[in-house]
């Protein structure tokens, strides 16, 4: 393996693929809130939600420094809304699989955009996130049960970056 001679910016076409990035985990970041604030859960397990909350807020931050102007802040509403329905109900099962849905939907994005991304920075960041989320997934997945087989299978769809132009 051959390292990069040195650090490569994002061009113009990787900040908006970032700014992407960057609404989708601030979409997460409040499903999280919504999550959190359901009675189904018990003081430990809440904190483990706010927790996986502050990282998606923390992994938007961090893309808003590399996108700059081009970053909303502001969350995906096709994100939150394509999950936001799920969050309800007093199955927690339910609940948490629909979160771990939205970690691994999360996870292949962002490795979707790792091979798309031209500079070294942005890449470098992205596949940091990607990993926080896929051990997130992993984390719901053995909350609910599951074997570790299945909790280390990850069969979902990348989302589709909207970009300006």
């Amino acid at each position: 393996m051959t390292l990069p001679a040195s650090v490569t910016p994002p061009t113009k076409a990787d900040r908006e693929l970032l700014a992407f990035a960057n609404s989708a985990e601030f979409a997460a970041r409040d499903l999280y809130a919504v999550a959190a604030s359901l009675a189904l859960f018990n003081d430990d397990e809440r904190a483990m939600l706010v927790g996986f909350h502050d990282h998606h807020r923390a992994a938007g931050q961090s893309l808003a420094g590399i996108v700059g102007a081009l970053a909303t802040n502001v969350r995906s509403d096709a994100v939150y809304n394509a999950f936001r329905g799920r969050l309800q109900g007093t199955d927690k099962n339910a609940v948490l699989d629909a979160l771990r849905e939205l970690e691994n939907t999360l996870a292949s994005t962002h490795l979707s955009l790792v091979g798309a991304l031209e500079g070294s920075e942005g890449a470098a960041l992205v596949a940091s996130i990607l990993n926080i989320e896929a051990r997130q997934s992993v984390a719901l997945a053995i909350l609910t049960g599951r074997v570790l087989d299945d909790a280390l299978t990850n069969s979902a769809v990348a989302l589709s970056p909207v970009v300006g132009s």
